[in-house]
């Protein structure tokens, strides 16, 4: 059985290329050889992803990415908005920004953490390792349509 991948962008001030991030997290669970995954990835502006951390999470901000296993699905909701303010602030291109939350939201969904040091220090490894596999790989300019 492959993944089962399911890819939408209800912010409609950032184009997002559904179907390439689609592609994109395919490639993370088959790096984790998690191939036989259920996965809903949303993509939200700060305004609808804050309520949201404010009820699961208990703070009144918006997030950069919210990852929920939901039993036979996980379902990662990320806010191309704060994507795009941490992409000026770190320097980094957006698409970069924006494949990197959804690296994180995958990881969270299998067991990796990033609230003590040491469990942090091991998430970011493994997301750093599987950014720059996916960078060597693919054009991550295809992750969005416009700009």
């Amino acid at each position: 059985m492959n993944a089962s991948i399911a890819v939408s962008n209800l912010n409609k001030k950032r184009g997002i290329n559904e179907k390439f991030v689609g592609e994109i997290a395919r490639r993370i669970l088959k790096v984790l050889k998690k191939d036989n995954t259920e996965l809903e990835i949303i993509f939200l502006s700060n305004m609808a992803i804050k309520p949201v951390n404010e009820k699961y999470k208990h703070s009144n901000c918006a997030t950069d990415v919210l990852s929920f296993d939901l039993g036979s699905c996980g379902q990662i909701l990320i806010s191309s908005d704060m994507a795009l303010r941490n992409s000026r602030a770190f320097n980094t291109p957006l698409e970069k920004e924006l494949v990197l939350y959804v690296i994180h939201g995958i990881l969270h969904l299998f067991g990796y953490d990033d609230e003590k040091p040491k469990a942090r220090s091991r998430m970011l490894k493994v997301q750093d390792s599987i950014l720059e596999m996916l960078c060597a790989k693919v054009s991550l300019s295809k992750v969005l349509t416009r700009r």
